[in-house]
């Protein structure tokens, strides 16, 4: 067999080596008729690391890259530390490998030098491509025609082989340019430069400066808001004092810093969305030709390595299927690299905030995280904690898709499978790169599309003092019993217009008013602000004349916690508390330390663990997220009304659900716990489901033996 790669960058140089080490034979054609020093610094995570080490190349770059202790985020303006991620050898131990920085010539250096003369072509433009039941066919520029039993794609963003497959398609520019710049060790003494990850974040600025030659060489990638020239080039020089003009409040050490380049060249943002095929019959993509992504975390080298072993590993099992060798690493990369474009760009759209205030709930947000995830596996193992090495000998089911599921999970029933799938494509790859602004929209979209308000419901904007709500009841429903519900989301996204349909039916579980309350969100308010909403709604019911025994409060997910924590802040004031609590699957530990929380990862279509650290630290930031108000699983439950608490087998947050459920019991609580099988997250926000309707008969059977009907009609607001 013969394998033409068309492309001699990093993931074309790789996939030659890895193809070779399978036992088959690999011709790179690449475009340059020499090897330059362009380029920059480059990381080579664990992910990558791990490959390199087992194609025998590891030691190699050891000796030329440098490995970064930590990475530091600093203030751009005053220097000062906003968060740190341990890196080194603590890395190593977490990831497999060390992650390292490198020169981006020395990387390309090494694998062109571990390719043989016979397998490589320099000066060999690729301008058509076409295939046959036999093989493959390239055409060079020189008009010479060389044929091979397969064509791998590596030709990066304006890959001529993805224009064969898939005719013309638009590439989006990030709005940002990078200046980038190589700095030599000695302009840099008495700077303070250690080797990590040196970063800085300014309204819409970053700085990314680490060394990639130890103590020799240091590598600046200084990108800022576009709004004159897009240029894509990597030869494009620049104007250093045009680079300086951008950093000009920048802190002494980064002024200094930028101050040393000797010259810069300046290179645009660009990026592809995700395709959902790269493969017909026996050619396909690979790399930055299949799924090319914006720079912001350490991928985009590590995605091509990983294609690359992938790539040649398939191939080399199935090498008398070659259509179904290609379609099977389509199937092992496509869902993983999905997931990469997004949080890449979702990355991107992080790092650079401009508006003061999302600047601000940004760094809050980083605080909150330092808290529950040291390590910063939030953050990157995202990207570097997969082996694939490992990974390419197991299923392909296996592999995490956008939204951090194992695609092969499937559920039993088809009633459970269809919400399964329901939660499933809730959030699309544009949701998730469009950061908490996606996800808000998306996760009202699913609630909004999915479960309408049925007719004969009557939906009334309302106000519980300052804090707006929805008044959900049938027309000619009693008033009496009240339900007040807080909708899920993590604290981060939902709201009370999505929650209508399921208001609806706790209000007739009640024969009575369900009150959906509009709390406020985090980023842009933080604790205390949702529980602040939650006892002021509350005080408003009291306040319109109904008697805290017949109001239920309810909650799912994080409105589940919030319902628990409200109870504890009324009863540490004093106030008189409502008759039940029904919580369906509560966020009660935003510490996440329940063993489901990792036991169900990559499980529960709903959430994954990088998502609840998200949402979490998005909503206690820098207050101590132990505190019962923020965790009510950590509070003296003692006292509490009877509590109703119902979560699914296999969901994330089943031993929250349980460990509350169990610490309020031993507290001297009237606790009802219902665990249910083969469900999904919240599982009764969806009708449609049998244990959906026989928790709801079972609620409202309990309801009204905890709830003392008020006969009066509660006063709307004026």
């Amino acid at each position: 067999m013969r394998v033409l790669v068309a492309g001699g960058g990093i993931g074309g140089l790789t996939t030659a080596i890895a193809l070779r080490h399978q036992g088959i034979d690999a011709l790179v054609l690449e475009q340059a008729p020499v090897l330059n020093e362009i380029g920059a610094g480059i990381q080579i995570a664990a992910n990558a690391a791990i490959v390199l080490r087992e194609l025998g190349l590891e030691a190699a770059m050891r000796a030329f890259g440098t490995k970064p202790q930590s990475y530091d985020y600093r203030d751009l303006r005053t220097g000062r530390m906003l968060y740190r991620a341990p890196l080194g050898d603590e890395a190593a131990a977490r990831y497999g490998a060390p992650m390292y920085n490198v020169h981006r010539a020395d990387l390309i250096q090494m694998l062109f030098d571990a390719v043989p003369p016979e397998s490589k072509k320099l000066n060999a433009r690729c301008v058509a491509v076409s295939q046959d039941d036999d093989g493959v066919e390239v055409t060079l520029q020189t008009g010479e025609k060389i044929r091979g039993d397969v064509l791998v794609g590596c030709d990066g963003i304006h890959s001529v082989v993805r224009k064969h497959l898939r005719g013309e398609e638009e590439k989006h520019f990030a709005n940002i340019l990078m200046w980038r710049s190589l700095i030599s060790a000695e302009k840099l003494e008495g700077l303070n430069l250690p080797e990590c990850g040196n970063y800085w974040f300014g309204p819409g600025r970053t700085l990314i400066t680490y060394w990639v030659r130890p103590r020799k060489l240091y590598s600046i990638l200084a990108s800022v808001p576009a709004n004159e020239v897009q240029r894509e080039s990597w030869d494009d020089s620049g104007d250093i004092s045009e680079m300086l003009r951008s950093f000009d409040d920048a802190e002494p050490r980064a002024r200094k810093m930028l101050e040393q380049c000797p010259s810069v060249f300046i290179t645009g943002m660009f990026y592809r969305d995700p395709i959902d095929n790269w493969t017909d019959r026996r050619i396909t993509l690979l790399g930055d030709a299949a799924h090319p992504m914006v720079p912001f975390l350490a991928a985009g080298a590590g995605q091509s390595i990983e294609d690359a072993w992938t790539f040649a590993r398939v191939l080399a099992r199935r090498k008398d299927d070659i259509p179904g060798a290609l379609l099977e690493y389509q199937q092992r990369r496509l869902p993983r690299t999905t997931r990469i474009q997004a949080g890449a760009r979702a990355a991107v759209k992080l790092m650079h905030e401009s508006e003061q205030q999302r600047v601000r709930d940004r760094n809050g947000r980083w605080k909150g995280m330092a808290r529950i995830d040291p390590l910063a596996e939030t953050s990157w193992g995202l990207a570097w904690s997969y082996d694939v090495v490992k990974a390419v000998e197991g299923p392909p089911g296996e592999v995490l898709n956008v939204i951090g599921l194992r695609e092969g999970k499937r559920l039993q029933r088809p009633e459970g499978q269809r919400a399964f799938e329901l939660w499933k494509y809730a959030f699309r790859p544009e949701d998730v790169a469009r950061g908490h602004d996606g996800l808000r929209e998306a996760y009202d979209r699913f609630l909004t599309t999915n479960f309408p308000l049925p007719a004969g419901v009557s939906a009334v904007e309302d106000e519980l003092g300052d804090v707006k709500a929805w008044r959900v009841s049938a027309p000619d429903a009693p008033r009496g019993n009240v339900v007040l519900h807080f909708h899920g989301g993590g604290y981060l996204i939902g709201s009370a217009k999505g929650s209508l349909e399921y208001a609806s039916r706790l209000a007739a579980a009640v024969d009575g008013t369900c009150y959906t309350v509009d709390y406020r969100l985090a980023p842009e308010h933080p604790y205390p602000a949702a529980i602040d909403d939650a006892v002021m709604a509350y005080r408003a019911l009291l306040a319109r004349g109904i008697p805290a025994s017949s109001i239920l409060v309810s909650g799912e997910s994080s409105g589940g916690g919030l319902a628990v924590a409200l109870v504890l802040a009324l009863r540490n004031a004093g106030e008189p508390l409502p008759a039940a609590i029904f919580a369906a699957a509560p966020f009660a530990d935003l510490t996440l330390s329940g063993p489901t929380i990792k036991a169900f990862n990559g499980d529960d279509p709903a959430a994954n663990g990088d998502l609840l650290t998200f949402m979490g630290a998005s909503y206690f930031q820098g207050h101590e997220p132990t505190d019962p108000l923020v965790s009510p699983l950590f509070g003296d439950l003692t006292g509490l009304p009877p509590l109703f608490v119902t979560a699914s087998q296999g969901e994330m947050l089943l031993s929250d659900t349980t460990r509350l459920a169990e610490r309020a019991e031993a507290a001297g609580v009237d606790v009802t716990l219902r665990v249910v099988e083969d469900s999904v997250h919240v599982y009764p926000i969806f009708p449609f489901l049998p244990e959906t309707k026989s928790t709801m008969e079972e609620v409202s059977a309990w309801a009204q033996r905890k709830l003392r009907r008020n006969d009066t009609r509660p006063q709307a607001a004026e």
